[in-house]
């Protein structure tokens, strides 16, 4: 049960390959010019270059639009974007730097893949940790209150690690429906696990965004992994597919919820709920999921 690779191969790229998508800046000047405000878009927080925070930076402003993109780079020239809803006139978002120590870049626009440099300036993260997949990004949103809420209700105080993985593959394999009608709509599969929660249905990259914000909301490191999967073999021939890979007791667990939630048959999603590919045998995992890389989500 995998999305059709045209689909997962460009809501993918928007998530890891950004140099050349957003992450583009048009001019020479735009790379290394400092500026605060275009004529849609102020920036009022920070007030000046190159400040100096603790892994969180508060970006806010005023503009004409209704939605303003955030552009972040870290110091390993990581990229990711944010969309920031315009209210009143006036925006506010709080991202996570969560890349380690260093100097970030940060763009802001009207368009999520083209940035042309006209707001543009840097911040001094003093974070000392890499806390790229414990910390919540703009789809694993592990901040936000339907996640949390629903994190809480399914992890006992006293559970185990594993214990809490299990219980959050069994609810994303129980609620989230696989939706065969998103393998024609790219634009569809790129929204953030909360918003998955809420519409209860998503193609495989969605299960692992849902699964990888479960998952940091209770405090376990998660990845997003994509790569192809099927077994030849079995006749299912490798496509485009995403899963993800959770610490637990020191070990990156692999687990594949999209997998383990059922099948399609004649164009329709059949709910059958497993476990057979959480935390599988690993011969039984070499067989079937060849990872490609890492997002950054």
């Amino acid at each position: 049960m995998l999305a059709s690779k045209r689909v997962l191969a460009v809501a993918l790229a928007l998530m890891f390959s950004l140099g050349t998508a957003y992450g583009y800046v048009g001019k020479a000047w735009a790379e290394y010019s400092v500026s605060f405000a275009s004529p849609s878009i102020t920036i009022t927080a920070p007030s000046r270059n190159n400040a100096e925070c603790s892994g969180k930076l508060l970006i806010e402003g005023t503009s004409t639009l209704t939605q303003v993109w955030i552009c972040l780079r870290g110091p390993e020239k990581e990229l990711e974007t944010y969309s920031v809803p315009v209210k009143e006139g006036r925006f506010s978002r709080t991202v996570d730097l969560r890349f380690g120590p260093g100097i970030y870049t940060v763009w802001a626009g009207d368009n999520p893949r083209r940035f042309d440099g006209s707001i543009r300036f840097t911040v001094n993260s003093l974070e000392d940790e890499d806390l790229r997949y414990i910390s919540p990004s703009a789809y694993v949103d592990s901040d936000s209150a339907v996640i949390k809420s629903l994190a809480e209700s399914l992890v006992d105080s006293g559970a185990s690690d594993m214990d809490k993985v299990r219980s959050i593959h069994a609810w994303v394999t129980q609620n989230i429906a696989y939706d065969c009608a998103a393998d024609s709509n790219t634009d569809s599969s790129m929204v953030p696990a909360s918003q998955t929660v809420t519409l209860r249905k998503g193609i495989c990259l969605n299960y692992a965004l849902v699964t990888a914000a479960l998952a940091r909301a209770v405090g376990l490191p998660a990845k997003v992994v994509y790569g192809q999967a099927g077994a030849e073999n079995d006749g299912f021939l490798p496509q485009l597919h995403a899963w993800n890979e959770i610490l637990v007791d020191g070990k990156w667990v692999p687990v594949d919820a999209t997998w383990d939630a059922g099948y399609i048959k004649d164009g329709r999603f059949i709910r059958k709920p497993s476990t057979t590919y959480f935390n599988p045998d690993e011969s039984l995992w070499r067989k079937t999921h060849h990872p490609l890389e890492v997002t950054l989500d």
